[in-house]
């Protein structure tokens, strides 16, 4: 009987060696479904309030541009509730409007950091953040996804 050959290890360049990438690993995701309603009722009692106090500035911008408004608010605070969930650690030292979402050219939601929040996620070596959207028959959802 002839005796097994081995097969020399190949590593793939993106992941040994000089200039290699390092494989993403998940620190968290986080999920937040809400009815449009609920918001819109927050909205019709505290109305300027409640924007400033939800809103990133960023996210600002959007708002006044945007067609539906409260649709725009109940994405931005699903955004945040998904955000906190996918941290581990809620709103405990984070504002709402330490977080955020705006869309880029191509449509796609992107989140939008304070300078104080960029601090902590480097800290925790969170090295890249998604956010999903959906919303349909008001309800919308988020979900949220960081990786270090």
């Amino acid at each position: 009987m002839k005796p097994k050959r081995r097969r020399p290890r190949v590593h793939s360049s993106r992941t040994k060696g000089p200039g290699a990438r390092q494989r993403a690993a998940i620190y968290g995701i986080g999920l937040d479904v809400l009815r449009v309603k609920r918001i819109e009722a927050v909205y019709r009692r505290h109305g300027e309030r409640f924007v400033e106090r939800l809103l990133h500035p960023l996210e600002r911008k959007e708002f006044e541009q945007a067609t539906r408004p409260v649709q725009y608010l109940a994405k931005s605070f699903a955004i945040k509730e998904a955000f906190v969930k996918a941290m581990g650690t809620g709103f405990f030292g984070i504002s709402h409007d330490d977080v955020g979402a705006v869309r880029k050219a191509s449509g796609k939601p992107e989140f939008v950091f304070s300078k104080r929040l960029k601090a902590r996620l480097k800290r925790l070596k969170i090295r890249s953040t998604h956010v999903s959207l959906s919303d349909e028959g008001g309800i919308v959802g988020a979900v949220a996804v960081l990786e270090r």
